[in-house]
């Protein structure tokens, strides 16, 4: 068995309403500030990326929600940091095809890209308040269809110490990988869950096309993973490689810090 090391990279800042990123409750709440996040994973002699991120965020930070990023925040930027370039990548796994998630796919002229079959189809035509994340293209002449391994099965084994679950609810075909690594097992979750609360509530995203799928994949993610990294944590560092939080508990205390004290837009 491989173990890998994963580490966070930040791909920009989204403001988001927080009844958005938890279902049913958060109305009162002011929008918060939540990051992107891209898992890089290397072990076993691979590069291997999970999500790509946001490119245009002038472009979503006109249409859709608030959207910038820092100078070291852009793909090549964050990969820079930790001495790889985009031509090193060999393999782009996405949770999901949201235009956050994907968006710098045609980037990775090298990679074989690995998305759930039910998300590919479910992206052709998405319910429509879920058109505007997928009006992007993670295709052309160079990265096409026949770049894409389209999974249909659950519990499919990427690599050794590499394993997709399937997670719906988020989209209809999201899924999510469980990693092992020295500290056990890391679940990157995409947007399966986003804040801790997620599990400790348990609260599943709102923006969804399941919410009982939903539920079902917090628990899934649960029962077979040890620590999470969640693609909207705001409380992970740039550059992190270890410590990913356990999963809390049902019922537990939110964890030290919060969204409401993540810094303003520059």
């Amino acid at each position: 068995m491989t173990n890998y090391q994963i580490t966070a990279l930040k791909l920009g800042t989204l403001t988001v309403p927080k009844a958005a990123m938890t279902y049913m409750s958060g109305f009162d709440r002011a929008p918060i500030n939540l990051p992107v996040w891209a898992a890089a994973l290397e072990g076993g002699g691979r590069r291997i990326l999970v999500d790509t991120g946001i490119a245009d965020h002038d472009r979503w930070d006109r249409e859709l929600n608030p959207a910038w990023r820092e100078q070291d925040e852009s793909i090549d930027a964050a990969l820079a940091e930790i001495g790889w370039r985009v031509s090193d990548v060999d393999l782009v796994i996405n949770s999901h095809l949201h235009y956050d998630h994907a968006e710098n796919n045609t980037r990775f002229r090298n990679a074989q890209f690995v998305v759930s079959r039910t998300e590919w189809e479910y992206a052709k035509d998405p319910i429509p308040s879920q058109r505007k994340l997928y009006d992007f293209a993670w295709t052309d002449e160079v990265v096409t269809y026949m770049n894409y391994q389209l999974v249909s099965v659950d519990d499919f084994d990427v690599l050794p110490g590499l394993r997709l679950i399937q997670t719906p609810g988020h989209s209809r075909g999201h899924q999510s990988l469980l990693v092992s690594t020295d500290e056990g097992v890391v679940c990157v979750a995409g947007d399966a869950a986003c804040l801790p609360e997620s599990f400790s509530a348990p609260s599943p995203p709102g923006g969804a096309t399941s919410i009982e799928q939903g539920f079902d994949s917090l628990e899934r993610i649960r029962s077979t993973a040890d620590r999470v990294l969640m693609n909207h944590d705001p409380n992970l560092a740039k550059y992190q490689t270890g410590g990913y939080p356990l999963i809390p508990a049902v019922g537990s205390e939110p964890l030290p810090g919060s969204v409401d004290t993540l810094p303003p837009r520059r």
